[in-house]
């Protein structure tokens, strides 16, 4: 292990409540109009020639997507969370002022005032309290497509430090709920957090970095993954479906990995566990050589492994990843065993 797994907060500078919302940028926004509401089910709050902002069916807040036109390469510009109040917002400048993190407050369409920062790996992260609000749209069916995503519920990022970052986090009152702990090495190489009732608000996972790997949508049952498979392929975005469906072995739920039209994942996933006692301590998840983490269902592919997004005007920290199991390797072991028998 690199370290010992870092302490809770339990009186943090201000309140964060959540992942909340992602900025993406893309090439063909029409595509990807029909990608994220046809197959992800996302409805259109708003947009104009050059923006698209998007919420799930359940989401009350004016956004948990936006996506901009871009001529250069698809990148994502932040990451969001939600605090509290608007006080907060005030107590997280002063804490960033007081432990030397540049931060300014700035102007964001249909969100009110909102602070960004980068965390210490480099991710870029904004901060607001309140958005335009819109109605629910969990009971419209009529309107509901695809998957029929109800809410954004986490996001994970590719760092080359998960105890540094998840210490930064820890600080402000995250709460580790798994970390994934690579027996032959000794190493932490993955760190869960959250600050809402359940598994994730963002995750961890040890790669060159920093860099966007995905976005997680929950749905209210499996028969809307296979919807979402199902309409892609009749859409023209069958490929896009990257990995999955399956069941992690550590991380408390079924999955589907997908690809939006400029290479963006998303996971698709049900509800998670809750985790609200202050006794529900961390749990660590072993892993072993040459095995598949998975309860069901193959190793990831290795485009999920190595391919992530990059974020605007921030530079990547090489690192080491320990060559994790793939998909392609784990059937070529299985290949070679069944030969040699």
């Amino acid at each position: 292990m690199t370290g010992p797994i870092p302490k809770t907060n339990f009186n943090p500078p201000f309140n964060i409540t959540r992942a909340s919302h992602l900025i993406f940028t893309v090439r063909d926004l029409a595509k990807s109009r029909e990608f994220y509401t046809e197959v992800m089910g996302l409805i259109v709050s708003d947009e104009d020639a050059s923006t698209l902002w998007l919420r799930g069916v359940e989401e009350r807040a004016h956004h948990s997507l936006t996506l901009k036109k871009t001529t250069g390469r698809p990148e994502c510009e932040r990451v969001g969370f939600r605090v509290f109040t608007e006080e907060d917002l005030a107590k997280a400048k002063a804490h960033f002022d007081k432990i030397g993190v540049k931060s300014e407050f700035v102007e964001v369409p249909h969100q009110d005032r909102t602070l960004h920062f980068n965390d210490p790996a480099g991710t870029p992260v904004e901060l607001v309290a309140t958005m335009k609000t819109v109605p629910r749209m969990h009971t419209r069916i009529d309107k509901h497509r695809g998957a029929g995503a109800l809410r954004m519920d986490h996001y994970q990022v590719l760092v080359p430090d998960v105890l540094a970052n998840a210490k930064f986090y820890m600080d402000l009152g995250f709460r580790i709920s798994d970390y994934i702990y690579v027996e032959a090495a000794q190493r932490v190489v993955g760190t869960f957090l959250h600050r809402k009732d359940n598994p994730w608000d963002i995750v961890f996972l040890t790669r060159s970095g920093p860099r966007f790997h995905h976005g997680g949508y929950v749905v209210e049952a499996f028969e809307d993954i296979v919807r979402a498979c199902d309409v892609a392929g009749n859409l023209g975005f069958g490929d896009r479906i990257e990995h999955g469906p399956g069941r992690h072995g550590h991380q408390h739920s079924y999955y589907l990995y997908v690809r939006d039209p400029d290479g963006h994942r998303t996971e698709l996933l049900l509800p998670g566990i809750q985790i609200i006692d202050i006794d529900d301590e961390p749990v660590m998840c072993p892993v072993k050589p040459n095995a598949n983490s998975n309860l069901w269902g193959l190793p990831a592919p290795k485009s999920w492994v190595e391919e992530a997004t990059n974020f605007s005007g921030v530079e990547i920290k090489q690192t080491q990843d320990g060559t994790p199991m793939t998909a392609e390797r784990y059937l070529a072991e299985k290949t070679k065993e069944a030969v040699a028998t």
